[in-house]
């Protein structure tokens, strides 16, 4: 026997543990991956009424628990991968397309379209690589034998060279992706987000028909209306049981009454109680 070329059988099961060793490497670095891959896609966007964006966030972490890595590389590449707008109209709308009475964002990573179209290339080939090394391993290697186990051990080392390139890649994603969360975070608990999601700009001026004061108004007006129109004075004392935080100075009013004018959104009309006091009445306008 050719002792160059031949290695006793008694030496496989040491080869085993090797080849065993590096497979569970790489498997671990794969779940490494993979729930990186899975908080990526549970937090690159979100979008809803700020009461519930905490609960619509839970929400999503569990949906993505039950995905595949397929799926979430799928979801990756079509979300969060992205190639430039072709024209500014087309930035225009997206832009535009956000411009609603809730909160929205949404973290991308733009690339030009030979780096999009190989970076894609490249994920599909590391989901086939995962699928490999989890379900069809042992079919392809023949581990009880000396150049099984060798040629195993070669497919491993340049699978997890493989793998962790890819996960590297990963976290050069994830961390400003995670400066992004941070800074919305930090903006979701400032006195400025409230007061741009009940309308009220930057520079000052309102939205007034989405407004949270005229959304109170409203409200109002379903518990109290008498005949298609509400008094006044009954929803102000609602709204100040119920929305405490809506008041006319937040708006830069001086009353109600200066909201009700002031909004454009509201007809008033004003009648003679019986002890000769006015009361003021509102309705909503009909679009």
């Amino acid at each position: 026997m050719d002792e160059n070329t031949t290695i006793p059988s008694d030496d496989v099961p040491d080869l085993q543990r090797i080849v065993q060793r590096k497979l569970g490497r790489c498997l671990l670095r794969l779940q490494q991956y993979e729930r990186l891959l899975k908080a990526m896609v549970a937090d690159g966007e979100l979008s809803g009424p700020a009461d519930r964006l905490h609960t619509i966030r839970e929400q999503k972490i569990a949906c993505v628990q039950k995905k595949t890595m397929g799926t979430l590389v799928g979801i990756l590449t079509e979300s969060f991968l992205t190639l430039p707008p072709r024209n500014e109209e087309e930035s225009k709308m997206d832009a535009d397309a956000g411009d609603q009475n809730g909160f929205s964002y949404r973290c991308q990573l733009e690339m030009p379209a030979e780096h999009y179209e190989a970076t894609k290339a490249a994920l599909k080939e590391l989901v086939d690589l995962r699928n490999e090394l989890v379900h069809h391993f042992l079919e392809r290697f023949d581990l009880w034998s000396e150049s099984g186990c060798q040629a195993a051990d070669g497919f491993l080392e340049e699978s997890y060279e493989t793998i962790n390139r890819h996960y590297l890649s990963l976290q050069s994603w994830a961390k400003p992706m995670n400066e992004a969360r941070a800074k919305m975070a930090s903006f979701i608990q400032s006195q400025t987000f409230e007061d741009v999601f009940d309308g009220i700009r930057v520079d000052g001026s309102v939205n007034w028909p989405g407004s949270g004061i005229c959304f109170c108004l409203r409200e109002a007006e379903t518990k109290l209306a008498e005949g298609g129109w509400t008094r006044l004075e009954a929803a102000i004392r609602w709204i100040g049981n119920t929305y405490p935080e809506q008041t006319p100075k937040r708006y830069s009013c001086s009353s109600w009454r200066h909201v009700l004018h002031e909004s454009g959104q509201f007809e008033i009309r004003k009648s003679l109680a019986d002890n000769e006091r006015i009361t003021a009445w509102y309705r909503s306008r009909v679009s």
